[in-house]
């Protein structure tokens, strides 16, 4: 059986969008959570301190994410907030 480029196409799209609403779910989660955490993490006032969050917070959303995909989305992420900075 051969697939045409459409439907590779389409299964590509399904499998964005259900990925897409996979993290919509964990950020509507984290929003509900935010009113809890913010005060805990407003006692985060170092740099050796937000670096110990940073990678913990990591640790714990990225079991089921390969290293080198963790790798090129924190620094898309640097980049991102080099950006911001300027």
């Amino acid at each position: 059986m051969k697939i045409s480029r459409d439907k590779i196409k389409q299964f590509v799209i399904l499998e964005v969008e259900k990925r897409a609403a996979d993290v919509e779910k964990v950020s509507k989660k984290m929003d509900t959570f935010s009113t809890q955490l913010e005060p805990l993490l407003d006692r985060i006032n170092t740099r050796v301190e937000f670096e110990q969050f940073l990678k913990d917070a990591i640790k714990i959303s990225s079991a089921n994410v390969k290293g080198s995909d963790i790798m090129l989305g924190m620094m898309n992420i640097v980049k991102q907030l080099r950006k911001e900075v300027k």
